[in-house]
């Protein structure tokens, strides 16, 4: 499932009579620094074997292993799979109980999630969306470029934008193999309940939030008054001046981001 980490190219390396030196070289050249010292510990360090985890609430020990490939499957099929989903999907599939039937649940589940951490799966926050066309990258790159020159603070500009609100039950995390952030980003559910809100940000502060309902197909008013009611006192609250200017310097940070990135998309 993994890639060899850099510490395997090394080891690899070595193995193919390069000097450290060369490996030093060939580690810059991947974006890796490391010293000669580091180098050296590498080669010298002594890498133990990990035992496969191998539950014993599974009886039928040739089971562990189509398990495996079942929690697999799942997790790459929807990376937002439920763990007490695949405990019912194993019972079914495998017929795999442990004795005490009070505890069922809990200790199945637990194992669920001990082959899923032994897949190499990581918890990560869910991205909605977010991606720059190839032909927005350039243009992205040079204003970013421009402004960092040019030390521009936008202290006397307002951003304003304008924000989808949706109502349904959307997961914040999913399970990925590590490094695969692709498979982080969701599509957007199509045609759920949702407002559009409008708002701005600047040095002296966030302007009022207006909602837009023109258009907007809202079968309850629920919605509506929770916007009101709940969320307009809310951001007026937390949405301070000293919030706003904490969010315009980072856009500092921001832009800088997207030249290392070459404009394609950056996250936090």
């Amino acid at each position: 499932i993994m890639e060899r980490s850099w510490k395997d190219k090394i080891v690899g390396w070595k193995d193919a009579e390069l000097r450290n030196s060369e490996i030093i070289r060939k580690c810059h050249e991947m974006g890796k620094k490391v010293s000669h010292s580091q180098v050296t510990r590498i080669l010298n360090k002594n890498f133990d074997v990990k035992k496969p985890y191998t539950p014993s609430s599974i009886l039928d020990k040739d089971n562990v292993m189509p398990i495996f490939d079942l929690i697999k499957a799942a997790f790459l099929e929807d990376n937002q799979a439920k763990v007490s989903d695949l405990v019912k999907e194993i019972k079914i599939q495998f017929n795999e109980e442990v004795s005490a039937q009070i505890l069922l649940t809990k200790l199945s589940e637990t194992v669920v999630k001990r082959l899923r951490k032994e897949l190499g799966m990581e918890r990560v926050n869910v991205r909605y969306g977010h991606s720059v066309r190839l032909a927005n990258r350039a243009p992205r790159l040079s204003f970013c470029e421009l402004h960092l020159n040019l030390g521009t603070m936008f202290l006397h500009h307002c951003f304003t934008d304008e924000s989808m609100v949706y109502s349904g039950n959307h997961g914040r995390f999913v399970y990925i193999v590590k490094g695969d952030n692709s498979r982080r980003v969701k599509p957007r559910v199509k045609h759920p309940p949702s407002l559009m809100v409008w708002g701005g940000i600047s040095w002296e502060g966030a302007t009022p939030l207006v909602v837009l309902r023109s258009g907007v197909s809202v079968d309850s008013g629920v919605h509506q008054t929770m916007i009101h009611q709940v969320y307009l006192d809310w951001a007026n609250t937390k949405l301070n001046k000293n919030l706003c200017r904490k969010l315009i310097l980072r856009m500092q940070g921001q832009m800088r981001k997207v030249v290392e990135a070459q404009g394609g998309p950056v996250y936090d």
